[in-house]
């Protein structure tokens, strides 16, 4: 086969439709998500006055992520593949009619997303207090947006078996109540969103407001948008950097591979 022949079949393989996706009922996760692992801020209580009974201290961020987390589509993570119509998440994240084997009812905005990030409490092996030794005092965890690089940047609160796809942060100074258990919000971006960096900055604090939610474990109530920061206890702040990159077509990163093997295939020859 010559070098012409090659390229055509590149092209006809390019112009082919890609084998049929499916349904998917969850949304892709850092698994999925193969631009690196998770990247945890490990949270703690330290300079307290009491183990188990803290009335003061310091909120402690270990914080080192070594990657930064690159906003995608859900045809990047799982090509061909779309959400039930029903789910809650679909409609912000779902590809558009039309992309991949997307059934119109099934058709979203085609957000980016990730949600590498996810926030944990730690007692370092029991040499730090707990969550419930603050929860003894009426105390809880609570994390505040405190500014943001692009409006367009948003979070969600996911719960699957909730079908829940909640809105967190939707302004800078809104707040969450946080339980300490692994906390993997969603962040967002339009899929026009514009290549390049996106930050938020977070402050956790103790809150003088006892943690009572249900969704999940994020609490983002009245009670929760009004608590105040238990002024014994210093917060600390952190920053969550996202990058954009272009993302070529499925077809297109096809043909350019064929291409590449029949270039390589034609030197052999030679």
């Amino acid at each position: 086969m010559n070098l012409k022949h090659l390229f055509f079949s590149a092209a006809l393989a390019a112009s082919l439709p890609l084998a049929r996706g499916a349904e998917i009922t969850a949304v892709p996760g850092p698994a999925d998500q193969n631009e690196g692992n998770m990247i945890m801020p490990m949270v703690s209580i330290t300079g307290f006055d009491n183990l188990d009974n803290p009335t003061s201290g310091t909120v402690s961020i270990m914080f080192s992520p070594t990657n930064v987390p690159v906003l995608r589509s859900l045809q990047y993570y799982k090509p061909g593949d779309w959400f039930a119509a029903g789910a809650n998440w679909r409609p912000d994240i779902g590809s558009p009619e039309g992309v991949g084997d997307t059934p119109s009812a099934s058709a979203g905005n085609g957000d980016l997303f990730n949600n590498q990030y996810r926030f944990m409490f730690t007692t370092s092996g029991g040499t730090r207090p707990s969550i419930a030794s603050l929860t003894a005092n009426n105390l809880s965890m609570a994390i505040k947006l405190t500014s943001l690089s692009s409006p367009a940047l948003e979070s969600y609160n996911y719960v699957n078996n909730q079908n829940r796809w909640d809105q967190v942060f939707p302004t800078e100074g809104s707040q969450v109540l946080w339980n300490g258990s692994m906390w993997h919000n969603y962040f967002t971006l339009p899929a026009s969103a514009p290549a390049g960096t996106y930050t938020a900055q977070f402050e956790i604090f103790v809150a003088d407001t006892p943690f009572t939610g249900t969704t999940g474990y994020a609490q983002y109530d009245a009670a929760a948008a009004s608590a105040v920061a238990n002024p014994n206890f210093t917060p600390r702040s952190l920053t969550y950097t996202f990058e954009v990159v272009p993302e070529p077509s499925t077809t297109a990163l096809l043909a350019l591979g064929l291409a590449g093997a029949a270039l390589l295939a034609v030197k052999r020859s030679r």
